[in-house]
C-alpha cells in the first residue's frame, strides 16, 4: 500500500540471506548481529552513519528485489568474532 502510493520503503537488515528470500522492494545489507543493526546501543555516531548511509542509497535503487551492501562491518576489520561473543552472551542469558 505505502509503496503504491508511491513512496519508496527500504528494509535495512543483518540476515542477508532472508532478505534474498523475500525479496523487499529495497534492501540494505550491514554486516551486524541480529537486533543491532544500527550498531552498538548508545553509539549515535555509528547509529547515525548507519542510517544516513541508508537513506543514501534509495535514489541508487535500480530494481526491486535489490539488496545494496553498505559496507558497514561490526569489526573494524572485518573479522566475524562477534558471532562468538554473541553464542556466548545468549548462552549466558539462559
Amino acid at each position: 500500500m505505502i509503496e503504491a502510493s508511491g513512496i519508496p520503503t527500504l528494509v535495512i537488515g543483518t540476515a542477508h540471506d532472508i532478505m534474498s528470500k523475500v525479496t523487499p522492494p529495497r534492501a540494505a545489507f550491514v554486516d551486524h548481529p541480529v537486533g543491532r543493526t544500527f550498531g552498538p546501543p548508545h553509539d549515535r555516531a555509528r547509529n547515525e552513519s548507519v542510517l544516513t548511509k541508508a537513506l543514501a542509497e534509495l535514489a541508487k535503487f535500480a530494481s526491486a528485489g535489490e539488496i545494496r551492501d553498505l559496507g558497514c562491518n561490526w569489526s573494524p576489520d572485518g573479522s566475524r568474532a562477534w558471532e562468538d561473543e554473541l553464542r556466548a552472551e545468549m548462552s549466558h542469558d539462559r
